[in-house]
């Protein structure tokens, strides 16, 4: 058995000393010089020197103790990453050690939802080449099952500390590919630089309810709480709630700032609203069961024939425990969007199914972003265009929206006529067969002069003008 004097020596790069706080821990990061130091048939090397670790606030703060299901763990580790150069703010993963069995877990925190992973075998057959996967296409890992790409992209560590299961490599740009699976499964594909096999993670989502830390601290704040933030134009005081935003849009001002590290860079102005919204941001109220607070504001639209046609969306915020969802209003109708696993929607291209039950596709459009006020858990551009696929079946509807990146589900149910009263406005009583997801009415205008324009094709001999959209490109906001 290895001891604890035999998992500590002096570390290669300036001779301090460092500690392998586990028997399976492949490489530490040495506390003084930064150095990333892994075991080799050769002895100890250096390998790369991590960054400064960025503030991303956790429970989970090395050494912590707790347990999981019974079992004791201890905090040994985390990392840092970021989007290698794209536009998304770093995160980190942590690596939890379970004594007794000598084992380990990774586990991070994204929108309001925690996953676990562990490296697991490859199947037999390897995994596909990462050139031919796509958001929305499906994996197939033999025995491990079929699993549904969600996001494909490229990162790198940027830091980090503690012991690590596996080597990391700073600030090498790495592929990847997120999976999901049904029941909350969840996995990735680290690629690597493409010089060595890649390494494949498979976990699950789960219940913050399920760890429980010695010190008592709850994993996930209670509720969300309204802070403020000066906006570096105007020094206006801005509602910040999340400490997950990435961006935000000055109400007062209309400037447009990156938020790091709890300050606003700002990036330059953002067009007003041409409306007013009907909730104001920081507004706060209860909605099925959850509190939460107004902190984003969109209008979208799309172009059909020449012809545009825009809706608004309110984004929400319930805590870390909850996360995000979105208000749609449309036309006076107002639907409640709540996130869903790629994993659990079967999506054949035309129709998706949903534990069994079958939802048929209503209508696929382009979706701008026109307007922006508010915080926002991405960088959000003013012109940046989904692909937005509505699906209408059993209790509501499905939405689709794909980027080349990354692709998300959502499920959508009308509002009834008080549920939005907290917030001062009274909904119309929608039946189901009427009731629109985000721009739904919008879609079935969009329908009605498809055909419209067919018939006038047909009849005529020409065509009904349009169809081009009238962006003509970003916002210039740097990224």
């Amino acid at each position: 058995m290895t001891s604890q004097l035999d998992r500590q020596a002096p570390c290669p790069s300036c001779g301090a000393s460092i500690t392998f706080k586990f028997a399976g821990a492949r490489a530490v990061v040495c506390d003084y010089c930064k150095y990333v130091i892994a075991r080799t048939d050769r002895g100890l090397q250096a390998t790369g020197r991590m960054g400064d670790l960025i503030e991303i606030a956790t429970p989970l703060v090395m050494d912590a103790t707790g347990k999981w299901g019974g079992e004791p763990f201890v905090v040994h580790g985390r990392i840092q990453m970021d989007r290698a150069a794209a536009p998304g703010a770093p995160w980190q993963e942590i690596l939890l050690h379970f004594p007794f069995k000598d084992t380990t877990t990774w586990v991070a925190y994204a929108q309001g939802r925690w996953y676990a992973t562990n490296e697991t075998a490859l199947p037999p057959n390897g995994v596909p080449h990462p050139d031919t996967l796509a958001p929305g296409s499906t994996v197939d890992l033999g025995s491990y099952g079929q699993w549904v790409v969600s996001e494909v992209g490229q990162r790198r560590v940027i830091a980090g500390e503690g012991a690590m299961s596996l080597v990391p490599a700073p600030n090498v740009v790495t592929r990847y590919a997120d999976i999901a699976s049904s029941g909350g499964q969840f996995g990735t594909i680290d690629y690597g630089d493409g010089s060595a096999e890649p390494v494949l993670f498979l976990g699950r989502e789960f219940d913050s309810r399920e760890l429980q830390l010695d010190s008592g601290a709850p994993l996930d704040a209670p509720q969300a709480e309204v802070a403020a933030c000066e906006c570096p134009n105007c020094g206006a005081n801005l509602p910040l709630v999340s400490q997950q935003s990435e961006r935000v849009v000055c109400q007062y001002c209309g400037t447009a700032s990156d938020i790091r590290q709890g300050t606003l860079s700002a990036l330059g102005p953002s067009p007003p609203p041409p409306v007013t919204p009907q909730i104001a941001l920081g507004s706060e109220g209860p909605i099925r069961g959850n509190n939460y607070i107004v902190c984003g504001f969109i209008i979208r639209s799309c172009m059909v024939e020449g012809v545009r046609y825009g809706w608004r969306e309110y984004l929400l915020f319930g805590g870390e425990a909850v996360g995000y969802r979105w208000l749609v209003e449309e036309d006076g109708k107002w639907q409640f969007v709540e996130p869903m696993s790629a994993g659990d929607v079967l999506d054949s291209g035309h129709s998706v199914s949903l534990n069994g039950q079958s939802y048929s596709m209503k209508e696929s459009v382009q979706a701008t972003v026109d307007c922006v006020m508010g915080e926002f858990y991405w960088k959000v551009e003013i012109g940046e265009r989904v692909e937005a696929t509505e699906f209408e079946g059993p209790g509501g509807k499905i939405s689709r929206e794909k980027s080349a990146t990354e692709v998300n589900y959502n499920f959508v149910t009308p509002l009834g006529p008080n549920e939005l009263a907290p917030f001062g406005v009274h909904a119309p009583m929608v039946s189901q067969s009427s009731s629109d997801s985000a721009g739904g009415s919008t879609l079935m205008t969009v329908i009605i002069v498809i055909i419209i324009c067919v018939v006038l094709a047909l009849v005529l001999g020409g065509d009904c003008g349009g169809g081009g959209s009238s962006y003509r490109g970003g916002s210039g906001w740097s990224k």
